[in-house]
């Protein structure tokens, strides 16, 4: 009987008790978490957003325009070797 077949029905004899315990720790992970994770989202997007109003910056072109046929924009072709084409990063 090795360390781990030991450990292992430890594990199983225990696992009522520690239920419980599991129970509690996942419901304040994910409370944890949540928080942490709204509190960064709105930092950087709300940052981001107030520096772009700030400096006037656009993103996209929202407003609509009568006169245009078409909202496609032309990329630049640009010149590559083949080099760069079989390089992969």
């Amino acid at each position: 009987m090795g360390l781990f077949d030991f450990l292992g029905k430890l594990y199983n004899k225990l696992k009522p008790v520690l239920a419980p315990f599991e129970w509690v720790g996942k419901k304040a992970a994910f409370a944890v978490n949540t928080l942490l994770l709204t509190a960064v989202y709105f930092t950087v997007f709300g940052a981001t957003a107030i520096i772009a109003k700030l400096l006037k910056k656009k993103f996209m072109e929202v407003s609509p325009d009568k006169a245009a046929k078409s909202y496609w924009m032309e990329r630049k072709k640009e010149d590559y070797s083949k080099k760069e084409t079989y390089r992969g990063y």
